[in-house]
């Protein structure tokens, strides 16, 4: 099994009309989220969110502008790295281009969301994350990845309480 490099990437992509571009996991974390993934040996954080916009949904990014990001003690599927379980997160608005094409192995479910609609998957997850929703409910019909409510929140993608937003992040570890 893989050790985690503590580092990720995460990528926001929208259109013309606000839609956010999202897709369940395939693996684990169970969720709805955008392209992201570990840095690795992919260089920097930049040419490691052009990779994952490619290797998650066949897009080639034009151009990144950063958004938010920090530390965040959140799990993967790896062993824990040197700083332990978490990563240092770089999250990025993406321009892209091309032709859709999902990859089946760590995508379900591919599409534009609209705001309201992201907002519902929100408060989806902040229902599990209260325990109104099982473990297999959520698997089965997720809402957002625990981890990207925060960056959802600091975009002002959505709106959630910062009592909320503490539940949530528990979901994470």
């Amino acid at each position: 099994m893989k050790t985690c490099d503590n580092t990720s990437v995460g990528i926001f992509i929208t259109d013309s009309q606000g839609r956010y571009l999202m897709f369940d996991r395939a693996t684990f974390p169970p969720g709805t989220a955008p392209a992201a993934g570990h840095v690795d040996d992919h260089g920097t954080a930049e040419d490691a969110g052009r990779a994952e916009v490619e290797e998650e949904l066949g897009l080639t990014v034009t151009g990144l502008t950063h958004a938010t990001g920090c530390w965040r003690d959140n799990r993967c599927r790896r062993l824990p790295g040197a700083r332990g379980t978490g990563h240092d997160w770089t999250i990025y608005q993406a321009t892209v281009t091309g032709d859709l094409t999902p990859s089946a192995r760590e995508t379900k479910n591919v599409r534009w969301i609209a705001a309201d609609a992201l907002q519902e998957l929100a408060d989806r997850t902040v229902a599990y994350a209260h325990g109104r929703i099982t473990d297999a409910g959520f698997e089965a019909t997720p809402g957002i990845e625990p981890v990207w409510v925060q960056w959802l929140a600091d975009t002002a993608a959505i709106h959630i309480s910062p009592d909320d937003l503490l539940r949530v992040d528990q979901l994470t570890r």
